[in-house]
């Protein structure tokens, strides 16, 4: 069996089996609803207006980075918003840089709904599919740089959220580790024996933010970019050496204890400190280490290894850390899509 025939009979529902989804009530406050998505330890999740029962939009870590950027730019660094006027929200931007201060009231009544940071990035808009749709239409929208979908049954209600990541790890399942020598697996993937070198020839340069700046100065270029991640670098001549990374969902750290003030350390200062903090939560185990590969690594391999790290991208890298490209979920999606393309 090929690998396009098994993405055309498995239906997105059976990549989420006895996921029970988490929904954050519209009326809490940011700082309700914020702690909520970290608690719970999800990316995103759907808000909810419980007087109707409907999806108001979803809240991911890009719509906490904007919120972010447009409470504290213009406060520390004397910024403007101009990078958020090309969108036709001026009221409601408005009414929240207005009223940010209510955050640190103690009155509940009087701070921010959370329902107003639904969407607000407005780079990854809330897509729905019905639950019972073949993968393929999943991978479709995915490779248009959406990361999660809400799946709904046929009555419109909630039945799930299904992300790149369950993509992922769906197919790190069934193609199982290969032992050398050994033929194991009667499922063909040609493209996906082949090194990643292949898959992706046009190694762009990567975004990439000196370990001296800060991490608001990373927010900044993250949120322009329209990337989810960036390399921490440290320049050495003409090679760019990988000292870590940072990701927008790592603004938890910032949010789940009040620590604001990390948003001027340097960024590889942040870094190491919110890999103390994991490690501590965590009885010794690293949560944020830096994941790489060479460019001879199979596509295969590196869709398992993103699947037991449960990362969103892999640096990858030539001797010596000296960072060459990126791949992201992103890219797989667009990877299988031509695959999917060609056997039409």
């Amino acid at each position: 069996m090929n690998i396009t025939t098994i993405l055309k009979e498995t239906k997105c529902c059976d990549l989420i089996k006895g996921q029970v989804p988490i929904t954050i009530d519209s009326t809490k406050s940011v700082e309700e609803g914020c702690k909520e998505l970290v608690e719970h330890q999800f990316t995103s999740a759907p808000i909810i207006d419980k007087s109707t029962g409907k999806i108001i939009g979803m809240l991911d870590y890009r719509d906490l980075v904007a919120f972010i950027l447009l409470v504290f730019t213009k406060e520390k660094d004397g910024q403007d918003h101009k990078i958020f006027l090309d969108y036709d929200r001026g009221h409601k931007i408005k009414y929240i840089v207005e009223n940010a201060s209510k955050l640190s009231q103690e009155d509940e009544n009087n701070k921010l709904s959370i329902h107003l940071l639904a969407d607000l990035s407005l780079k990854n808009p809330t897509n729905t599919l019905i639950y019972n749709s073949p993968v393929t239409k999943a991978i479709e929208i995915f490779s248009n740089g959406i990361h999660r979908l809400i799946l709904i049954k046929e009555d419109g209600s909630l039945y799930g959220i299904l992300s790149q990541s369950d993509i992922v790890k769906y197919l790190a399942s069934i193609f199982p580790v290969q032992i050398p020598g050994h033929t194991n697996n009667s499922i063909k993937w040609e493209l996906g024996e082949k090194p990643i070198s292949l898959a992706k020839p046009e190694f762009n340069e990567v975004i990439t933010i000196d370990r001296y700046s800060s991490v608001m100065d990373a927010l900044r270029i993250m949120y322009n970019s329209t990337i989810s991640s960036i390399a921490i670098v440290e320049n050495m001549g003409t090679k760019k050496i990988l000292r870590g990374n940072i990701s927008m969902t790592d603004i938890k750290e910032v949010i789940k204890n009040n620590k604001w003030r990390l948003l001027w350390y340097p960024v590889g200062n942040f870094f190491e400190e919110i890999r103390k903090m994991q490690e501590f939560e965590n009885n010794g185990l690293d949560k944020v280490p830096v994941y790489t590969v060479g460019a001879e690594t199979s596509v295969i391999k590196v869709i398992q290894k993103l699947a037991v790290t449960k990362g969103h991208r892999i640096w990858i890298v030539t001797e010596g850390d000296s960072l060459l490209s990126v791949y992201s979920l992103t890219d797989f999606m667009k990877l299988l899509k031509s695959e999917l393309d060609k056997n039409q």
